[in-house]
Parts: structure tokens; sequence; C-alpha cells
């Protein structure tokens, strides 16, 4: 019952945290999903199944990107040790969730996992979707291809963002959110595959340095939106062209009924601000601020005094990879009187 009680804030902090990914991922989802500003972007990354039209990827993708900032907030605090040292001593009530924020950062790591995942395969089909649209066999094909045409020569009205049939593999390597998001998931495949218990335990070298791609990670991150790639019905264009009454008769748009009235305007659309570096750039300052204080720390001298009243101290150190190996090697403790003096390393 004691440990159970003792745990029992640690696992109110993850419950928290998994509930704000629900909640936080449930609300973007419905967000694309239904509303009207983003009607003619669901048409055209939809699908027909027995003639019923549903637009599941685009809801997917935004919801998994919404979590994926969320979680890319979270990830670089918990390593941030003077960050935690200094919590650990102003909350001594929160210590022992403290003295866990390593284990805290792995689930940070498998959330983000799972929302790339989610991530990743929404886009790949959107892609395709885009390559598609101008010459769609779906029973929409006529308003994909009037979508797709707008904007050859305004740039402001444009809603697919591949502007000509294409290869969808050659249309990825074309956009910067493309290409960004290739590095940014070779970069999460290399870190927690080499996070493993045994690359950490055999090869600690191979996860200290591969962990470094954390730095490609983000900036890959800050970078991925910037385009706008997935765009938006401007809210004055819905106001004066409401897709749900328009999008039945695109061949009418921009044109005059009998009395005189544009009744269904030419629809407008904008890219979604990238949102990414708005949920990182704090924490990515807290973290150079913590890697700056660990160097002034290590380039000062300190002054070790050991057990003074011992005639000796001793140092466990475990082979755990190459240099702790290099320096059992060194101590000679291979040998039959390793613990000799003369042939320890100066």
């Amino acid at each position: 019952m004691a440990r159970v009680l003792n745990d029992l804030p640690r696992w109110i902090t993850v419950s928290v945290w998994i509930i704000a990914n629900i909640i936080y991922f449930t609300v973007t989802y419905f967000r694309f999903d239904q509303s009207d500003e983003y009607y003619y972007t669901r048409k055209i990354l939809g699908i027909s199944i027995n003639n019923l039209h549903v637009h599941p990827a685009l809801a997917w993708a935004r919801a998994s990107a919404a979590a994926l900032n969320l979680n890319c907030m979270l990830i670089l605090l918990p390593v941030c040790r003077n960050l935690v040292l200094f919590l650990r001593g102003s909350f001594q009530n929160i210590r022992r969730q403290l003295d866990k924020h390593i284990t805290f950062h792995r689930y940070i790591a498998y959330m983000i996992c799972h929302m790339t995942v989610i991530h990743v395969g929404a886009h790949v089909f959107n892609v395709e979707r885009y390559a598609e649209a101008y010459d769609s066999p779906t029973p929409d094909r006529e308003l994909l291809r009037v979508l797709s045409g707008l904007g050859s020569g305004n740039s402001s009205i444009f809603l697919n963002p591949i502007r000509e049939p294409t290869d969808p593999i050659l249309a990825t390597l074309r956009f910067l959110a493309g290409v960004s998001g290739i590095v940014i998931t070779l970069s999460l495949i290399i870190m927690v595959s080499a996070a493993t218990e045994l690359i950490r335990r055999s090869y600690f070298e191979v996860f200290w340095f591969t962990h470094h791609l954390f730095v490609l990670f983000f900036i890959g991150l800050v970078v991925h939106g910037f385009e706008g790639i997935v765009r938006r019905q401007t809210p004055a264009s819905v106001m004066q062209h409401n897709p749900l009454n328009c999008s039945a008769n695109p061949s009418n748009w921009g044109k005059r009924d009998s009395s005189g009235q544009m009744r269904c305007p030419i629809p407008e659309f904008e890219g979604i601000s990238a949102k990414a570096w708005m949920w990182t750039i704090g924490p990515m300052v807290i973290y150079i601020i913590e890697r700056i204080v660990r160097f002034v720390r290590s380039q000062q001298r300190v002054v070790i005094t050991k057990a003074p009243e011992d005639d000796y101290f001793s140092i466990h150190v475990r082979r755990a990879g190459d240099w702790t190996d290099a320096l059992a090697k060194a101590c000679h403790i291979d040998d039959d009187d390793y613990t000799a003096t003369s042939k320890l390393p100066m």
C-alpha cells in the first residue's frame, strides 16, 4: 500500500499527460474534419467508398501533428539536468517524481514515435491524392480538376500545392515539407533504434552520438511547416463562397447569373501557418542554457577530498562501452596482478 501511495503522484502526472494528448488530438481532429474552411481540402484529399466520399487522412495528419507539437515541447525538459536539480531542491514534495525524469523522457519518445507513424502514413496518402486530383476517377472529378487548376496565374488562390500531374515521390522531394519530413523521420528512427537497452549497455558511444541527431530533428521540425503546404479557404472567402452550396457547380464559379449577381465567386485559399516553432522555442532556449551551464561548470577547477580518515578510496566503474573497456585494459584488470600499483596508468 505504501508503494502505491508513493507512486500515485507519478501515475497522476502520466495520466494528465495522456489525457492532454487525447483531448488535443480529438479537438484538432474534429476541427479539420468539420470546419467549412477545410471543406475543399477534404474534398481533394478524400476518397470515395461505395459512392460515399470520406476524408480521414487530413484530420489524422493534422491531429497527429498537434500531438507531436505538444510532445516535442516536452521531450527536452526531462533531460535538462540542472533544471531538474533546481526543481528537485525547490519542491521537495515532487522529488520522487523528478527522480523518474528519464522514464518520462522515454514515455514522451514513445508517444512521438506513435504520432509520427500516423502523421507520415496520412501524408503519404495525401500526397498521392494531391497528385491524382488532376485526373481523379472519383464522382467529384470535375470539382477536383477545377480545384487543382485554381491559381495558375494567381498564387494567392491555389489549393493543390502540386501544380501539375507528377509522380508523388518526386512531388514530395520538391517541397521543404517533404525533405524536412524525411530528415525528421530518419533522425527519429536512428535515435530510437540506438536507444534500445542492448545498444545503451553494450555500445554506449553509439547511443550517445546518435542521440545528438536531435539537433537535426528539431531543425527539421521548426522549418517543416514554413511552406504552408496544407491550405484552407480563407474566412473572408467562406463568407462570399459557401462551399456547401457552391461545390455542386464548379463550372459556374466566378460567373454572374441572370440577375447579374455572382453567387459563387472563385474561392481563395491560404496556407496554414507553421506552429511547431511556437511550441518548441521555449524548451530549446532552456536546453541551450542548460548546455552552456554544463560547459561553464566543466571548465571550473574542482578540489576533491574523499574519505580523508581512510588510507585509500575505491572507484567502481562498469564496463559498458569502448571507453570503459579501454580503461579496464589500461588498468590491467584482466591480468592476475592487476592490483599492482605499478601497472596502474598515471
